[in-house]
C-alpha cells in the first residue's frame, strides 16, 4: 500500500468580518481538513500533521486501511461534529467520526482529531470525506482509492477551480521519509505577557483538484482592519487528482496589540477563505 501527495511547492516569500461571532452567538466555521498518516502534539503543545495524502494505492481490492483526519474550526459556542467517509456513489458510509467541543471566546480557533479505523475499501474510485457541524454539511473532500496504479473516473466537480482544503499557521513544512508533506508546529493562538510581540511564521494553504494554472496570495489585517501584510502572488498548476501545498513565510511580523488579526486567502484575486491569528495578553 502506498499513499501519495502529488506536489509540494516551496516559496520564500472567505470575506469574513470580525463581528462574525458577535452576530452569530453560537457559530462555527470550518477552516480546513487534512487526511494524514499521523497527527500528534509535541512537547510544547503544538501540532504535527505528518504525511498528508490524497491517494491510497492498493495492489488489489478489497483491502482495509486506517488513517487520521485533522479538522480546524473557528467560531464560538458548543458544537457537535460528524465526519463520514463515503464510497464513490455516496450511498454507503464506510466510517464515522463523532465529537463535540465548546469554543470559549469570540472567533476562537481549535482543532479536532479523528481516526477512520480499519476502513474496508471494496472498490477503486473517488471516495469522499464529508464534514458536518450541528447536522449541517460544511465540506466534502475527495480521497482517491486506486487499484494497482490504474486511473479512476474523475467527477466533473473536481475538474473545476481548486478547492482550498486547509489554511493554517505553522513553524515548518517538509517532506517526511515517505515523501509526503508534513507540517510541524501548527498552533491556534498567541498568549503573551508583553506587547508588541514579534514573531516569524508560515501560512500554509492546501489546494486540491481543479484543472489549469492559478495564483494565490494572502493578506493579514490588524484588529482594526488595517492591511499589515500582503504576500507576492504564487502561481501553481494543478489537475483533478492533485494536491498542491503552498506557503508564505512571514518574517518578523509585529503584533502591536491584542485581538484578532484576520488572515485572508485569495485565489486569482478572489477571496476564498479567512481565519484569525488571535493574540491574548495574559
Amino acid at each position: 500500500m502506498k499513499k501519495f501527495i502529488t506536489f509540494l511547492l516551496i516559496s520564500i516569500f472567505f470575506i469574513f468580518s470580525l463581528s462574525y461571532a458577535q452576530e452569530n452567538p453560537n457559530s462555527i466555521k470550518l477552516i480546513g481538513v487534512a487526511i494524514a498518516s499521523s497527527i500528534i502534539e509535541d512537547e510544547y503543545g503544538l501540532t504535527l500533521i505528518d504525511g498528508i495524502f490524497s491517494i491510497i494505492n492498493f495492489d488489489s481490492l478489497p483491502q482495509t486501511d486506517t488513517f487520521h483526519v485533522y479538522a480546524r474550526w473557528m467560531g464560538n459556542g458548543k458544537h457537535d461534529i460528524e465526519l463520514n467517509l463515503l464510497n464513490p456513489s455516496k450511498e454507503k458510509i464506510l466510517g464515522t467520526i463523532n465529537g463535540s467541543f465548546k469554543l470559549e471566546r469570540e472567533n476562537d480557533v481549535l482543532y479536532s482529531l479523528g481516526t477512520f479505523e480499519d476502513v474496508a475499501f471494496e472498490e477503486p474510485g473517488v471516495h469522499w470525506v464529508q464534514v458536518k457541524a450541528d447536522g449541517k454539511l460544511l465540506k466534502e473532500i475527495p480521497l482517491f482509492i486506486l487499484e494497482n496504479d490504474e486511473d479512476v473516473e474523475i467527477p466533473e466537480v473536481l475538474t473545476q477551480k481548486p478547492i482550498l482544503v486547509f489554511s493554517l499557521p505553522a513553524l515548518e513544512i517538509y517532506e517526511n521519509h515517505d515523501g509526503l508533506t508534513s507540517i510541524k508546529g501548527v498552533y491556534e493562538y498567541y498568549a503573551t505577557d508583553e506587547l508588541p510581540l514579534i514573531d516569524s511564521f508560515i501560512i500554509i494553504n492546501g489546494w486540491m483538484s481543479g484543472e489549469g494554472e492559478y495564483n494565490q496570495h494572502i493578506e493579514i489585517f490588524s484588529p482594526d482592519k488595517k492591511l499589515l501584510y500582503k504576500s507576492e502572488p504564487q502561481s501553481f498548476e494543478i489537475n483533478a487528482g492533485s494536491v498542491i501545498t503552498l506557503f508564505d513565510e512571514v518574517s518578523n511580523f509585529s503584533f502591536e496589540r491584542e485581538g484578532d488579526y484576520l488572515v485572508k486567502v485569495f485565489l486569482n484575486n478572489e477571496e476564498v477563505n479567512s481565519f484569525v491569528l488571535k493574540v491574548i495578553k495574559e
